[in-house]
């Protein structure tokens, strides 16, 4: 039986995780190939495992229906977790939730020709147990050390794909994963995580926990390793940041730009997507970064549901504000599914509003893919397809 991960821009880190817990529960060889491959390649008599979000769903449907019948196709995912029957309609099986362990589940229901429709993972993954990094493929990035978040923002699909508790990796099992991409020869390390300043969160800032972390990968890579904290692909919760976490970061860390999240000016807004209206202690986050010498990338969604001229209006005004001293990262709202507000009709932005959004993303005080995901956003709810806005 062959075995084949496809990876992709957008799912590398999952296909990442699903090849590393495969290794811990089978010694079968396997392939880890592109999506580009796949669509050309002749295969057949493989077992496909496929991870997907919604914006790339479209190439894997249409992969599908060119590979279903000479092979196994296995789904997950943030758009198979939230869209199970669609996929259905797809593939021979869909995980619905983490992947970990139920790979196990699927791959020795495969060896007993008892393939189930569905795989709904139940059980909360320690990461302890999984390693960052597949051993018979190597492929390095970031190692995921939270899973989970302490917010249930209503334009995000993460509350609701890893519910329960948060968790945590622990140093021994981080130290593991740098310990073996530095004997790789990698000396940059970064992190996955929605919120950088919640790791071992406890009713607080766990700075102990947190230095640690910086403290032992200095140490394994002999003061070589580089530290990216708080910047892609994770970001740093304005509400998780005091001025002892930026010491340590300014201290150890090598990056010199974060990024924090901020979504909208408008304190009616923030409250409708369910986030804090504290607009000082944003402010009072941003500054602080700044007297330490970082530069500064905030987030801004455009379009969210319910959004009024004058909601956006104080946005810009607050971009004005401050473009002297940050770049925002702007984005326009998806319905993603899964999400709760994924039934929710993004809001249009008004020629006007546009206009002066143009203007400073031409100054560069303004940068992100707002437009195509505006464009997107517009045929998504006119069901036609994605995939002349995916590149």
């Amino acid at each position: 039986m062959n075995f084949i991960f496809i990876k992709d821009k957008y799912n590398k880190y999952s296909i990442r995780a699903i090849a590393a817990s495969f290794e811990k529960y089978f010694d079968f060889p396997y392939e880890i190939i592109s999506n580009e491959s796949a669509s050309q390649k002749q295969i057949k008599n493989s077992v496909i495992f496929c991870s997907f979000n919604s914006l790339n769903k479209d190439f894997y449907f249409k992969l599908s229906k060119k590979l279903i019948d000479k092979n196994v196709l296995i789904c997950g995912g943030p758009h198979p977790s939230a869209k199970s029957d669609e996929c259905l309609n797809y593939f021979h099986s869909v995980c619905v939730g983490e992947g970990e362990i139920a790979v196990k589940e699927i791959v020795n229901d495969l060896l007993e020709n008892s393939l189930k429709r569905i795989y709904r993972q139940t059980i909360s993954t320690n990461l302890n147990e999984f390693s960052s990094y597949p051993k018979k493929h190597h492929i390095f990035g970031p190692i995921e050390i939270t899973r989970g978040c302490l917010f249930n923002c209503h334009y995000c699909q993460t509350p609701k794909l890893f519910k329960g508790k948060i968790r945590h990796r622990n140093i021994e099992s981080i130290a593991i994963d740098v310990d073996f991409a530095y004997k790789n020869k990698k000396t940059d390390f970064r992190f996955i995580t929605p919120d950088a300043g919640i790791y071992n969160y406890k009713n607080g800032i766990n700075l102990q926990a947190i230095e640690e972390l910086f403290k032992t990968i200095k140490s394994i890579t002999k003061n070589n390793g580089r530290i990216f904290f708080g910047s892609f692909p994770s970001e740093l919760n304005p509400f998780h940041v005091n001025e002892d976490l930026i010491k340590l970061m300014n201290h150890y860390c090598s990056n010199k730009k974060v990024v924090i999240g901020l979504q909208t000016a408008s304190e009616r807004l923030l409250k409708i997507i369910n986030r804090p209206t504290d607009l000082i202690q944003v402010e009072k986050t941003i500054n602080l970064f700044l007297k330490y010498g970082f530069g500064v990338d905030v987030d801004f969604i455009f379009g969210l549901p319910d959004e009024t001229d004058k909601d956006i209006e104080q946005s810009i005004k607050w971009i004005e504000k401050w473009e002297s001293k940050v770049r925002v990262h702007a984005h326009y709202f998806m319905p993603l599914p899964g999400s709760f507000f994924e039934n929710k009709t993004p809001t249009p932005i008004s020629d006007k509003s546009l206009k002066k959004l143009k203007s400073l993303e031409g100054k560069g005080k303004i940068f992100g893919m707002w437009i195509k995901q505006m464009e997107y956003s517009k045929n998504f709810l006119n069901k036609k397809t994605l995939c002349d806005y995916i590149t």
